[in-house]
């Protein structure tokens, strides 16, 4: 099997948006956070403690996030990851852009034609504006390949 199969692939392209959203929802530690996202998932998503924390701590020098000690017992200190309005705000944002990608992937997957609409020929690709996008919104094509029937 190659190293760029399976779910950790995924998960570390997601795992910000997953450490967002189970924040949204109360602060929580690391180990909390890495047990919550296997049993939200059903045993799905695992991750382990370790590569978390650079997602957090990017997330914290973004100011998505921010963190605060509790002492437990008489030593023993955890730190707790906040969700900051900032991080609220990019988490709808990633949600709407992850929600667009899903759908994409999955058209391409089950070989289905994405149906004419306003978001048409709208790229998810962050990396700069797609040719419909630079050209307004009356540019927005249907893509249909050859030999396939659409309602454009």
């Amino acid at each position: 099997m190659s190293r760029d199969s399976g779910p950790n692939v995924f998960q570390r392209g997601v795992m910000a948006l997953i450490l967002l959203s189970l924040l949204r929802r109360e602060d929580m530690y690391g180990y909390q956070l890495v047990q919550e996202t296997e049993r939200r998932s059903g045993g799905r998503l695992k991750t382990q403690e370790g590569s978390l924390y650079p997602v957090l701590y990017r997330l914290q020098e973004q100011g998505l996030i921010s963190d605060h000690r509790v002492l437990v017992g008489k030593r023993m200190t955890r730190v707790y990851y906040h969700l900051e309005p900032a991080g609220e705000a990019r988490l709808e944002e990633m949600i709407r852009e992850y929600e667009s990608m899903m759908t994409g992937v999955t058209a391409i997957i089950r070989e289905e034609v994405p149906p004419c609409g306003k978001d048409s020929g709208r790229s998810t690709d962050m990396s700069g504006p797609s040719p419909a996008d630079s050209a307004g919104p009356s540019a927005a094509i249907c893509p249909v390949p050859e030999n396939t029937k659409s309602s454009c």
